[in-house]
């Protein structure tokens, strides 16, 4: 009995001897990870340093606070940051100079300082990590974007100068608040009424640059804005109404201009279209009439060919003729030749044969005697005699 009292004993005061040096255990040492930077706060001095190399240190019992270098914070309905905390998800509430209002979302990525003293500092004002996202980062973002607000109307932050809203944010995020100034103007609406509004701009020095009327904290602890983004601006209903109607009558607009630049095209191409047509009929008729007109050129030369070609044949006939007369004139100056006299003879001969032939003789002849007793000779009574006595005549003159 009294054995096991001893077992039972000795076991309890081995567990707390483990429970006690695993509690004192994790005073004494401690570790610090890549990507972030610890403060050590001594246990009896109270003395403060900067663990900024990543690995395990002697702690001894000292108070620790771990900051992570660079985080991103979002100020948006459905968002959360990179650990899924959705207690800096809300999104920022503005006001613009014509009165509309909108909430912006959007998100921030920074990264805390490098140097010592100015961690130490932020140690000192925030305390935890946790405070400097909710307590400084979202304050000073939240006053960018309220006094960059009313330096332009709602429905131009929407189209016209949304790039130029996200960089005067983003600027007095990193540099402070700029002094600003304001007039009333006078300005018309769409159906040509006046109305005056209040224009606000930022002040400026004799170099061009913003006046900061107020520094801004991430610059005195040496916080670095790495990314500043707006995704989104949700406007009033009545924005949004006054918007959709803009967008409505762009739309319309657009489509007007449009419709217009498709009717001028369109005369452009019938006008083209028609200097195509007469420039096409202009082209067939010159060709018609290089046709034509080389037609009667052709038909020119030829006619002046042949007016050319009968002049020649005609004085070619005359030069023959001539020729001929001339040649029939020295034949008869010289006398007919042997052969060219032969030749007529013949042919005379053969002429008189056959009117000759052609002769009807009468079928019977009664021949009686004259008054004188004389008896006639039957040629006579026929005309032959007569005949040849003329031919033989004709023969002796040729």
């Amino acid at each position: 009995m009294d054995n096991r009292i001893k077992l039972i004993g000795g076991a309890v005061v081995a567990l707390i001897l483990v429970i006690t040096l695993a509690t004192v255990g994790k005073q004494i040492l401690e570790t610090n990870n890549a990507g972030y930077y610890q403060i050590k706060q001594a246990s009896v001095t109270g003395s403060m340093t900067v663990i900024a190399d990543p690995g395990t240190y002697m702690q001894m019992f000292a108070n620790i606070t771990t900051y992570q270098i660079s985080d991103v914070y979002y100020f948006s309905k459905t968002e959360g940051d990179s650990r899924g905390d959705q207690s800096n998800a809300e999104a920022i509430k503005v006001r613009f100079n014509d009165g509309g209002t909108a909430e912006i979302s959007g998100m921030v990525k920074f990264r805390l300082p490098q140097d010592p003293e100015k961690r130490l500092a932020l140690h000192r004002d925030f305390k935890n990590f946790e405070a400097i996202k909710h307590d400084l980062m979202r304050q000073v973002v939240t006053e960018a974007l309220m006094q960059t607000a009313p330096l332009m109307r709602a429905e131009d932050s929407y189209s016209t100068r949304r790039s130029e809203f996200t960089d005067f944010a983003e600027s007095q995020i990193v540099e402070g608040i700029f002094e600003t100034v304001s007039k009333r103007v006078k300005e018309k609406d769409a159906d040509g009424n006046e109305f005056i509004v209040a224009e606000v701009n930022i002040s400026r020095n004799d170099k061009g640059l913003p006046i900061v009327r107020k520094d801004s904290p991430l610059k005195q602890y040496g916080i670095e804005i790495i990314q500043f983004v707006i995704k989104d601006i949700d406007f009033d209903q009545t924005i949004d109404a006054l918007i959709s109607k803009k967008k409505e009558a762009e739309q319309q607009k657009v489509v007007a201009q449009a419709n217009a630049e498709r009717a001028k095209q369109d005369a452009i191409t019938a006008r083209e279209q028609g200097n195509a047509r007469i420039a096409t009929e202009k082209a067939n008729q010159d060709v018609e009439k290089i046709k034509e007109v080389t037609i009667a050129q052709k038909e020119f030369e030829v006619a002046k060919l042949n007016a050319q070609k009968a002049k020649e044949e005609a004085a070619a006939d005359i030069v023959k003729g001539k020729a001929l007369a001339e040649i029939n004139r020295l034949k008869v100056s010289a006398g007919l030749t042997p052969l060219e006299r032969a030749t007529i003879d013949k042919e005379t001969k053969i002429g008189v044969a056959a009117e000759l032939a052609k002769v009807q003789f009468p079928g019977m002849l009664i021949i009686g005697g004259d008054s004188k007793g004389g008896s006639t000779n039957p040629f006579d009574a026929v005309g032959l005699e007569s005949f040849m006595r003329i031919n033989e005549r004709m023969n002796k003159e040729k």
